[in-house]
């Protein structure tokens, strides 16, 4: 037994495999960028860069010029690939399910992800871009005890075009700062299972594909964003309101890439993200800013941890092809760190960063790694 069976688990919906939906209580985002997870995901307000399609469409605005950039971004926990090798063993002995059911029971109450790969495109204008993500696939593992040892299994893959608009509003009294406002339209098509798999399952996981299992469809809906950036040059405040998902209303057509009888994968959910950032001007070859967000409200797993973010970075430019930066902040209750490298039009960007996937009484810290290569034109 392999740990390919682990990923067959998420990627082809067996069809005796599950026992019921399961239960995540994570707060799952659609892009998310290296340099923004490294500080915290505090980004609303700072939005300075193409990943502003996805972060607050009224940033775009903050462009000097155009920017390409095609990337393949890979972002997980060490421990994933460590807990199927476990499973993997397991099941190679005699009593592989007593054997797997004894991992499963000493992993209770930890949480393994991946989200990897993420491959696409963003090409930005001062106001106006397009983003192409074809690919962008995560699996969540959770040990919980149900009705016996489980994992709760979370797997979503989306392929999302995204076009950006953003207008800066005339104001006549600049002494008072300036405002922009942007619209992100997003067609997504969604393929996703939320299931309950029991030990016996992954013993014998070799069942006819069965799609009723599956989900999937295909959604249009739009974020509406609004940036207003201070008069003062010294300290340049600004301030952030980011309505995701204005629509939520579901999924309007199915493809059937899996199958005929696949049902509406989780929906996107309206959130409210807040932010507020402040850059310290520059200082030889550095730039120092700081920013919070609270971020997600509505969202149904939103609590004040799960929406805190913090962060600071500080860039440095010696060339216009060689800079980079550090980052740090915290990221609902955990810390995070992140650099960026950027020669020619060759960038990496690497973060460690945390989420929290439990409840308010039961909290479990999922620390993840991001790495980002990307080529910038």
């Amino acid at each position: 037994m392999t740990f390919l069976r682990c990923l067959l688990i998420s990627l082809l919906f067996s069809a005796n495999a599950f026992a019921g939906d399961s239960l995540y209580f994570g707060i799952r985002h659609g892009f998310e960028g290296t340099r923004a997870m490294g500080m915290g995901n505090a980004f609303t307000a700072v939005a300075n860069d193409n990943t502003a399609i996805f972060y607050n469409p009224a940033g775009l605005s903050q462009l000097k010029e155009g920017e390409s950039n095609y990337f393949i971004k890979l972002d997980g926990d060490p421990d994933f690939q460590d807990f199927g090798d476990q499973i993997s063993d397991a099941g190679d002995q005699a009593d592989d399910v007593q054997a797997i059911s004894d991992v499963i029971q000493s992993n209770y109450g930890k949480h393994y992800s991946l989200r990897a790969p993420s491959l696409g495109f963003i090409w930005a204008r001062p106001n106006w871009g397009i983003s192409f993500i074809p690919l962008d696939l995560s699996i969540d593992m959770g040990l919980h005890r149900t009705v016996g040892p489980s994992v709760n299994l979370v797997a979503i893959q989306d392929s999302t075009l995204a076009f950006t608009y953003n207008w800066k509003l005339k104001n006549n009294k600049e002494k008072y700062g300036k405002m922009s406002v942007g619209v992100t339209s997003k067609l997504i098509y969604r393929m996703n299972v939320d299931e309950v798999v029991d030990v016996a399952s992954i013993a014998l996981n070799d069942e006819v594909f069965d799609e009723n299992d599956a989900k999937e469809g295909m959604t249009l809906d739009f974020d509406v964003g609004f940036l207003w950036e201070g008069p003062w040059k010294r300290f340049n405040p600004h301030g952030a309101v980011v309505i995701r998902n204005v629509l939520d209303y579901g999924y309007f057509s199915n493809l059937n890439v899996i199958g005929d009888g696949t049902g509406d994968p989780e929906k996107l959910h309206r959130v409210i993200d807040l932010g507020s950032s402040m850059e310290f001007g520059k200082w030889w070859i550095w730039t120092t800013r700081v920013a919070f967000d609270i971020r997600d409200i509505l969202h149904p797993n939103w609590n004040i941890q799960k929406g805190f973010h913090l962060g600071a970075e500080f860039m440095w430019d010696v060339a216009s092809w060689f800079r980079g930066g550090w980052r740090a902040g915290i990221n609902q209750g955990y810390w995070t760190a992140g650099f960026t490298g950027e020669l020619g039009i060759f960038k990496l960007d690497l973060a460690s960063y945390a989420e929290e996937v439990g409840i308010q009484d039961s909290k479990i810290e999922n620390r993840r790694y991001m790495m980002t290569m990307s080529l910038d034109f």
